[in-house]
């Protein structure tokens, strides 16, 4: 089994949860669904996924259609299924292996926390909201309400700052 096989096997578990590439070097988790998870679609399939794929792109993070992200993209609560537990997060985001994970809103603030919190050093939603922190080799980056930011051109402006403190490559 090659690399890229070995990994989706180990995700096969958790393939309601997820979207993107397995091998990404950036993963956006969010804890709310949207309007499209809400209908059924998978993760990130509404204009979300979409301004995802823009905002990576003009960062210089990839590029990508719904078909071919170059993100990998983690919903915490898909419809009719259970919460991903911070045990099964912190899984997921040891098997991708990223050097930048991106919350999306406060639910994913607070899911990362519980799944990388450690004896040695305690990451809160607050200390990283709205900015980029390195910890434990990872650069965690909290943006606020990115979905519901959508509908204003203030509140973009405002997420769009936020990710902009991301250390993206080649920037």
């Amino acid at each position: 089994m090659d690399f890229r096989a070995n990994i989706i096997e180990r995700l096969k578990p958790f393939s309601a949860y997820y979207c993107g590439d397995e091998l990404a070097s950036l993963i956006a988790i969010k804890g709310m669904p949207g309007q499209a998870e809400l209908s059924g679609d998978p993760p990130f399939s509404g204009e979300d996924g979409l301004a995802l794929d823009k905002s990576f792109g003009h960062l210089g993070w990839g590029f990508g259609s719904k078909s071919t992200r170059t993100w990998f993209g983690i919903l915490l609560s898909p419809k009719n299924t259970p919460q991903l537990s911070a045990k099964d997060l912190k899984q997921i985001c040891e098997t991708v292996d990223p050097l930048t994970i991106v919350t999306l809103d406060k639910p994913a603030h607070i899911a990362l926390k519980q799944a990388f919190t450690s004896a040695e050093k305690n990451i809160s939603p607050d200390n990283f909201l709205g900015k980029a922190i390195n910890y434990q080799g990872r650069q965690f980056v909290g943006v606020d309400n990115f979905e519901a930011a959508l509908l204003d051109v203030s509140e973009k402006q405002r997420v769009w700052a936020q990710l902009k403190q991301a250390k993206f490559p080649g920037r």
